[in-house]
């Protein structure tokens, strides 16, 4: 078996910032595994906006253990690394493939593909696609829920981490933020598409106990008082990735949208709504409800249909209102799920560990 040392990994942002922390917390998971590391990205002022200390018009800088380079960086080329991974479909420069189908011992090439829990995942994930013209086969690597699948981006540190943040680290780290809870007040955090019924949503908890959601990014367009009755509004810049995982922790319910955060939402083990990135055709329904089977199969009927038309009006596919204040009162039920959910998937080896073992078998 040929050393595994170096990795290539190719990002080319298309959903907002999805894409970009994907790629970043793979990079940076992959390098904990002791592996010399390069992100080769096309938007590098997107990724600094979740990491500020990159320096948006370096084309080559080392942060977080690996090293970030811009996508047409020549200067910063080198020959490919033992492993290239192309995120999502993107494709590299074809120079680079070129480079990759003369060497004498190619490197495993993977297609990262996007997060499904899709029965056809398992039927998928791993299979090979030589390339029609040069002496080269690329593997798809499908991330999911079940070991027939790439398991879940997971930090080696992450789960001990979050199992000491006590309620005395969250009131530290909510002062840090300027976050203070009056008595009694439940906090959310909220990160959605603009189709979201974000005004729904606030109309309606106002019948509810008192809340505090903050908004990570900035509030939305139609979201200018800080006040509704019960429910006071809080923006905040965007968090950094670790601050982020300490919000979500910090949350009693969270809303979401994408990949990466929804992943993030499941590692803290509390509640959470997921807004799926729309497609055509509603096939973003299609994933949700996969999700959602295997995610409320051990809620109790009551709390499993409760949670369904919450998700479904929050995708906008449902005209019924949920009852948005019997959410707020389940929350301490559905919060035991959560946790147990949590638990289930950091039983499984991370996505990082898997994909490792993958490419040492056909390497």
């Amino acid at each position: 078996m040929q050393e595994l040392n170096t990795v290539d990994i190719y990002c080319q942002v298309i959903d907002n910032y999805g894409d970009a922390g994907v790629c970043w917390r793979l990079a940076r998971s992959l390098a904990q595994h002791g592996l010399a590391v390069t992100l080769w990205i096309d938007d590098i002022a997107r990724l600094s906006a979740l990491r500020p200390a990159l320096q948006a018009d370096l084309p080559t800088q080392c942060l977080d253990g690996f090293t970030v380079c811009a996508w047409d960086a020549e200067t910063a080329f080198h020959q490919p690394a033992d492993l290239v991974i192309e995120a999502f479909g993107c494709r590299m420069p074809a120079d680079r493939l070129t480079a990759m189908a003369v060497m004498s011992n190619p490197p495993v090439w993977i297609n990262l593909e996007y997060l499904s829990a899709e029965s056809w995942v398992s039927e998928h994930h791993g299979l090979p696609s030589p390339h029609p013209s040069l002496p080269l086969t690329r593997y798809f690597f499908f991330p999911g829920f079940d070991l027939l699948s790439g398991g879940l981006i997971r930090e080696q540190h992450l789960l001990a981490e979050r199992r000491v943040f006590d309620g005395t680290a969250r009131d530290a780290f909510l002062a840090r933020l300027g976050i203070v809870l009056e008595p009694g007040e439940v906090l959310l955090s909220m990160f959605c598409y603009p189709s979201a019924p974000v005004g729904e949503l606030l109309k309606a908890l106002q019948s509810g106990p008192p809340v505090l959601c903050v908004f990570p990014g900035g509030l939305p367009k139609d979201c200018e008082a800080l006040q509704l009755g019960a429910v006071r509004l809080r923006s905040l810049p965007f968090l950094e990735p670790d601050d982020y995982d300490r919000l979500l922790w910090s949350c009693e319910l969270n809303f979401v949208r994408g990949e990466d955060s929804a992943v993030r939402a499941q590692w803290a083990g509390q509640p959470f709504i997921w807004q799926f990135y729309e497609q055509p055709e509603g096939a973003h329904h299609v994933k949700r409800e996969a999700f959602l089977r295997r995610y409320i199969a051990s809620f109790d009927d009551d709390l499993a249909a409760l949670v369904t038309r919450t998700w479904h009006r929050w995708s906008g596919d449902m005209q019924t209102l949920p009852d948005w204040p019997a959410l707020i009162a389940a929350l301490p039920n559905w919060r035991g799920h959560a946790g147990a959910w949590a638990g289930q998937l950091g039983d499984q080896p991370d996505l990082a560990a898997r994909l490792l073992g993958f490419v040492r078998k056909i390497r």
